[in-house]
């Protein structure tokens, strides 16, 4: 079952310019980004990935339950990384923590993603050049499907 890409509010493709333009409830929608064969290749060459699902497209198509090969989870998470590091900007100083990772669609190769960040909080820290923004993240494929959501926790600078 794949759940629906959250519709409302309009998303802002402006990226933030810092810690004080992450509102609660505030929705930002990143670039687009089609992942590519080569990507696949080299992601799952690097990682070590063996599974056919990912490597062997004969045996995606007749044996696998996806009609055809897919992308790893963990390639699909790495770009929606990139793609919200578009949207949080250089004030980013660490990631805190990424929570409930959800994949519900496959991605394939020719897949075109879209992050959409929603901002759950913004809290203050003892350090006042510094403050904690909480948000969700669902990427989404080109037919608007959520194919993996997630809670991720940054420090920023403030």
């Amino acid at each position: 079952m794949t759940e629906p890409v959250a519709t409302s509010p309009a998303p802002r493709r402006v990226p933030a310019l810092g810690y004080a333009d992450f509102e609660p409830g505030t929705v930002f929608e990143s670039y687009a980004r089609t992942v590519t064969e080569a990507d696949l290749v080299a992601f799952t060459q690097f990682a070590g990935n063996r599974l056919p699902i990912f490597i062997d497209d004969e045996h995606a198509r007749h044996v696998g339950p996806h009609g055809g090969r897919i992308v790893p989870g963990f390639l699909t998470a790495s770009l929606s990384g990139a793609m919200l590091e578009s949207i949080l900007g250089p004030d980013t100083l660490a990631g805190l923590g990424m929570d409930g990772f959800r994949f519900t669609v496959p991605v394939r190769p020719g897949d075109t993603l879209r992050v959409r960040v929603t901002v759950l909080e913004r809290r203050e820290t003892r350090d006042p050049a510094r403050g904690v923004v909480g948000v969700r993240v669902e990427v989404a494929n080109q037919r608007g499907e959520c194919a993996l959501a997630y809670r991720t926790t940054v420090l920023m600078g403030r």
